[in-house]
């Protein structure tokens, strides 16, 4: 694990203690139930599928921080993938759009309420859990966003 993971991880248990110290245990299960309702929101649940090329998952992009996209990132099991083996599938559109030919002049809008397939080209994972980070740099502010998920891998449509 790289240090910069470890020191963040620390800051935030830190910070769970200091809530929990300042508001009690009660609060910090709130935050964690809300952090909870947003995963199950914005990912589809058992939508990890194995695909002919790697692997895909759906967003179900609920009115939160859908917007433009100049940058989308994708890490697989803690390992950052290269931008051209990153897709995006739109609703209402069979062509994938590369993250390699995102910037701020050509960014992806990512519809609110609409369901949106993220693509990763990635040699055949085994069976079972990964763990997923996804994240995406607006070209408005807060710069950056990102969304983690651990789900088993179903076989899908070759």
């Amino acid at each position: 694990m790289p240090p910069g993971h470890l020191r963040a991880d620390l800051s935030l248990l830190r910070q769970g203690a200091s809530l929990t110290r300042e508001f009690g245990f009660r609060s910090l299960e709130g935050l964690t139930r809300i952090a909870e309702l947003i995963e199950h929101s914005v990912y589809e649940a058992r939508s990890l599928t194995r695909t002919a090329d790697g692997v895909a998952f759906t967003l179900l992009n609920p009115p939160l921080r859908m917007g433009a996209f100049e940058e989308v990132r994708v890490q697989w099991d803690g390992q950052p993938l290269p931008l051209a083996a990153v897709a995006i599938t739109l609703p209402g559109s069979a062509a994938r759009r590369s993250a390699a030919d995102l910037s701020r002049d050509a960014p992806v809008t990512i519809p609110i309420g609409e369901r949106t397939t993220i693509h990763l080209d990635l040699p055949p994972p085994p069976p079972g859990p990964h763990h997923v980070r996804l994240e995406l740099r607006s070209v408005a502010i807060p710069p950056r966003v990102w969304f983690e998920f651990t789900d088993t891998l179903r076989e899908g449509a070759a």
